[in-house]
């Protein structure tokens, strides 16, 4: 099967959607079917094709939205018949950005079958500073965004149930196949990275060989909920307990999240790396010992799964859905949390653990990931791909 994937981001920018595609690229090549991706970037000034990666990188510029850039020019009727002599039998998009509408024009070109993959919700891509009009305003096409890609997709999917809610609340009725997520188990392996590359990493951050380290990784936006992480830092956890807190990335939230740190008196416990490419994420979770995700409303995090193949055990908040319960085995390869207390509380467990346990837990978290196969998320889509072509054809003829 010919495969032709949209995504406005891959990597090197490290987020959850480009660690998504990257999965499900190499997946599918590694199952012998024909990939090609189509993303943005600030860093190239005209298209380039690398051919034997198969991957198109278009032009992007700067804007405020949730990547802080987005393709220059979607609308190019010569890049569109450059990448529609791909012939692709499905088409395939990440994004409801412009590398999304230009995913539309060659599937429109094509005549090809289109699966659109929800990875977010439409009301939280805007800093939390963000006044009342301009959020509502930014909301209003945000969500025409989403619309016009629920209503041009043959099949939509999404790697979480709760996506169903992100559709019911852009008042459309589509059904959501579900897709679960997974990682390049033998890339996130903590056993192939050694002690020297753990020192390294934590040396360059300032951070004691002796301290518990907890992560979080992603897109620093307001959907993440890092205020209440910081917040139960400043009345739970003391110097004394020889914590940190490790935040990766960059986003909307970043500066307002830094000058938090500081009104709360946590700068010291709190360490912002900004973007780190994601080959080096293995080193970054091995030298850390809990990965934790406070929010409430979003999609199942793709470097939750990365961090739990490298073996930390997850701190989760609890969603209205109690969808978290189907990844997480409280007490068994993490805890689920609702108040600060509690989050503080099962923090302070973990950190406190010698290292006999510590290897122990880190072991059996990794244990509950490994055994699903690299390939299974691919399988699972190209049985989603024979769907909507089979839609597809039943609409083509109606």
């Amino acid at each position: 099967m010919r495969v032709l994937i949209f995504s406005e981001v891959l990597a090197p920018f490290v987020s959850g959607i480009a660690s998504y595609v990257e999965v499900l690229r190499k997946g599918l090549q590694s199952l012998s079917h024909d990939v090609m991706v189509v993303t943005s970037s600030p860093s190239v000034k005209e298209v380039s094709y690398l051919e034997q990666e198969g991957i198109i990188r278009c032009p992007a510029k700067i804007v405020k939205n949730k990547y802080g850039f987005e393709c220059k020019d979607s609308r190019n009727g010569n890049l569109i018949n450059f990448i529609a002599s791909f012939q692709p039998d499905v088409v395939h998009i990440h994004t409801d950005t412009k590398i999304g509408y230009l995913g539309l024009a060659v599937a429109d070109k094509c005549n090809a079958p289109v699966v659109f993959t929800i990875h977010d919700y439409f009301m939280d891509r805007f800093a939390s500073d963000s006044s009342q009009m301009v959020w509502n305003f930014k909301t209003f096409f945000e969500k025409r965004h989403f619309c016009d890609m629920l209503d041009n997709a043959d099949l939509v999917t999404s790697s979480c149930s709760r996506a169903s809610l992100f559709v019911q609340k852009a008042e459309r009725q589509r059904k959501v196949m579900l897709i679960r997520s997974n990682t390049d188990t033998e890339k996130f392996d903590y056993h192939h990275i050694s002690p020297a590359a753990v020192r390294k990493m934590r040396e360059k951050w300032n951070i004691p060989a002796d301290a518990a380290v907890a992560v979080f990784a992603g897109n620093l936006t307001v959907e993440k909920n890092l205020e209440f992480v910081l917040t139960a830092f400043a009345r739970y956890i003391k110097p004394s307990d020889n914590i940190r807190l490790l935040l990766v990335g960059e986003g909307t939230e970043t500066n307002y999240l830094k000058h938090l740190c500081r009104t709360l008196k946590i700068q010291d416990m709190v360490v912002f790396t900004g973007t780190i490419a994601n080959s080096a994420m293995p080193s970054v979770y091995s030298s850390c010992d809990i990965y934790v995700c406070s929010s409430e409303d979003g999609l199942m995090s793709m470097s939750f799964i990365e961090a739990m193949a490298c073996g930390l055990p997850v701190l989760v908040k609890e969603d209205k859905e109690q969808i978290v319960h189907k990844t997480v085995n409280h007490g068994i390869n993490g805890f689920v949390f609702n108040k600060k207390s509690e989050f503080a509380h099962y923090l302070k467990t973990l950190a406190g653990l010698d290292e006999t346990k510590r290897r122990r837990i880190r072991q059996s978290v990794r244990d509950s990931l490994v055994t699903i196969d690299d390939t299974n998320m691919a399988q699972q889509y190209l049985k989603a791909y024979r769907i909507a072509r089979a839609k597809y054809q039943t609409k083509k003829y109606k």
